[in-house]
């Protein structure tokens, strides 16, 4: 049992109202500090954690560790519990006081700041311990009330709770410690609904990639348990063997390291040379992955001088999960059920230390193929290493080590493997989104032959030498206008619209058409610069092709996102109209310009200006009319051609 104490005597004696003030002042700067809504939960985690490790690495006894956290939602608290060496008597009464610590430098947490922040940056903390010579239970109240009152009556003390610890299965451990907050509004978190993961499973996942309980390098001797009270009362419980990490390519269903694909490419090259084609086992691929060492790492990029001396300091190990798409990392943060837009698994660097991620994600900076950023997440754990104060981060030459090494992975041995992923082709292909595009095919060829539109005068529609549209395109709908009117004024010659659809998936239907006379048809450069080759032309002949889908965007970047999240599939569409290209196409394709006539053999119709190929498959995907462009060619016909050879050809030149 003990007596109540005022946590802060273990720093320095109080005396004075400045005394009070500076250490006011000093636990501030403690909790401004730390930023992030799963913060408690780290801190309580890898306390935890800690505790358990020292009782395992001291002991001989035969026990079994077990770590357990309760969620109450109902009552918006959080409880962790361990059965650890526990809190002799004089650290229990000391070891609140800011930057009074006990930790070694093996330890996880060794600042001095997580408990601090834990008493004093909530309004009710209960610490329950057991020991072989001490048990007790106490609680603290309105702490962080206190930081802010300019006249408090007193510093705020731990009394004895008689109502025992908010766990109460922690009577059936020998030694441990349990740590229950309470949340507020005036804490962060406020409210633990406020997240909507009401389940154990949930938690169990955040956790695994959120705290300590995540481990870099695992430890099956210890047993998780999670368990959630939620809004309603209603109990779940998760339960796990060891604390490990979640990683990535746990997630897909398809997954290969890159270190058997690379023995794989080795064997089978030298069996049968380069010709040679990989098992389907290697290919379609969701994701690639590997965890390096130093040593694997220098076997496949080039490391500078500082990096090498960030690698003698810190001994880094690199995991890293590169996926087909970006769109893995929503589905699986939708998938999970929480509020929408939380994310708890992201592309990006995760920065790791004492075994467990710290601090937030940190963005791939990529100088090219940009998009490509977002289909990798990176873990880069450093031994010896600790964030700064709190939670905000590591030293700048960390993270700017973190960020060279993930982007040199990307371009250099993940950039090799790219042919051996999956192609992205948004929605995944089935009969029934395939028969219903046959349908409506159906329909509108149907529609086409009952009523057919003509208009059978001379005096219409001879060439004006300008257009209606006396503005640039602002949005989607300044597009389609300006599309009808360039076909209606002759200047793209082989579509025919079919139809138009608001309610449909995709915004119209036309076919491709090679009528009389062909000459029309014909490429000439001056007279016809969007024409076709004219061997081309002679060898289709009259021609009228079945029913084709087309989209209209203002940028080519509003397509992409539709084929990332799945609204849309490439294998469905034929041709699409943008205002402009964007760049977020750079992630999984490639656009060959039409416009530069070194590419003219491309051109398989009258009027398209680009064409998208699949980076991964070498698949042509869709022709593009890129109508920027386009009036810029019919302005500045050579000014144009080398801006497109600039802004398409760069990455090819780069590569080689």
């Amino acid at each position: 049992m003990f007596n109540e104490f005022d946590p802060l005597a273990a720093k320095q004696a109080l005396n004075t109202e400045v005394a009070i003030n500076a250490m006011k002042r000093e636990i501030q700067n403690i909790l401004d500090s730390y930023v992030g809504w799963f913060d408690p939960f780290c801190e309580l985690a890898q306390n935890a954690l800690d505790s358990l490790e020292e009782r395992i690495g001291e002991t001989s006894e035969s026990f079994s560790p077990a770590l357990r956290v309760l969620i109450n939602i109902a009552e918006n608290t959080l409880t962790v519990s361990d059965n650890g060496t526990g809190l002799t008597k004089d650290k229990y009464q000391q070891f609140l006081a800011p930057s009074f610590s006990f930790k070694s430098g093996n330890t996880r947490g060794h600042k001095g700041v997580g408990a601090t922040y834990l008493a004093y940056g909530f309004n009710y903390i209960q610490i329950a311990t057991k020991t072989p010579d001490f048990t007790a239970v106490g609680k603290m109240t309105d702490a962080r009330k206190w930081l802010t009152d300019e006249n408090p009556a007193g510093n705020p003390k731990v009394f004895p709770d008689g109502s025992g610890a908010q766990d109460s299965h922690f009577a059936h451990f020998d030694r441990g410690v349990s740590v229950s907050l309470r949340f507020d509004p005036t804490t962060r978190p406020g409210n633990l609904s406020w997240l909507r993961a009401n389940t154990a499973d949930q938690w169990m996942t955040i956790l695994r990639l959120k705290t300590g309980i995540g481990a870099i390098f695992p430890d099956e001797r210890i047993a998780i348990t999670v368990e959630v009270v939620d809004s309603t009362g209603q109990i779940t419980r998760a339960v796990q063997q060891g604390v490990k990490y979640l990683w990535p390519h746990e997630i897909v269903r398809h997954s290969v390291s890159l270190r058997d694909l690379e023995a794989t490419q080795k064997r089978l090259f030298d069996r049968y040379g380069a010709g040679f084609r990989m098992p389907a086992a290697m290919s379609n691929l969701d994701a690639i992955f590997d965890t390096f060492t130093v040593a694997n790492l220098e076997e496949r990029i080039t490391l500078e001088e500082g990096e090498k001396a960030i690698c003698s300091q810190y001994d880094p190990t690199i995991y890293f999960c590169f996926t087909y798409s970006a769109k893995v990392w929503p589905e699986f943060n939708e998938g999970l059920g929480l509020r929408q837009g939380q994310t708890v698994l992201a592309p990006g660097i995760q920065i790791a230390a004492n075994n467990m991620p710290q601090g937030e994600i940190v963005q791939v900076p990529l100088r090219r193929n940009i998009g490509r950023q977002n289909q990798i997440h990176i873990v880069v754990h450093l031994r010896n290493c600790r964030s700064d104060l709190g939670r905000k981060g590591f030293q700048r030459e960390v993270v700017e080590f973190s960020q060279s090494v993930a982007r040199k992975l990307i371009d250099r041995p993940i950039q090799r493997q790219r042919p051996n992923l999956r192609p992205v082709t948004g929605a995944r292909s089935d009969l029934a989104r395939q028969s219903a595009v046959d349908d409506w095919k159906d329909e509108f060829a149907k529609h086409e032959g009952d009523h057919p539109l003509t208009i059978n005068n001379e005096n219409f529609f001879i060439p004006t030498r300008r257009i209606s549209l006396t503005s640039l395109p602002t949005r989607e709908q300044d597009v389609i206008a300006l599309f009808n009117q360039l076909l209606a004024g002759g200047v793209m010659r082989g579509i025919q619209i079919m139809a138009t659809n608001e309610r449909f998936t995709y915004d119209g239907m036309y076919r491709v058409v090679f009528d009389e006379p062909l000459q029309n048809h014909i490429f000439d450069a001056e007279r016809n610069p969007l024409g076709v080759l004219e061997d081309y032309v002679r060898e289709v002949g009259v021609f009228r092709s079945k029913p084709k889908i087309m989209e209209y965007k203002y940028s080519l970047d509003a397509l992409i996102e539709d084929l990332q999240s799945g609204d849309k599939n490439s294998n469905d569409i034929d041709l699409v109209v943008v205002w402009e290209s964007g760049s977020d196409y750079e992630d999984n394709y490639h656009i060959t310009s039409l416009l530069d006539p070194d590419n003219l053999s491309e051109r398989q119709y009258h009027g398209v200006t680009h064409v998208m190929t699949n980076v991964n498959t070498g698949q042509r995907e869709m022709d593009l009319i890129v109508l920027q462009e386009l009036v810029e060619f019919l302005n500045d016909p050579n000014g144009t051609v080398q801006r497109q050879k600039r802004k398409y050809e760069v990455d090819l030149l780069l590569e080689e």
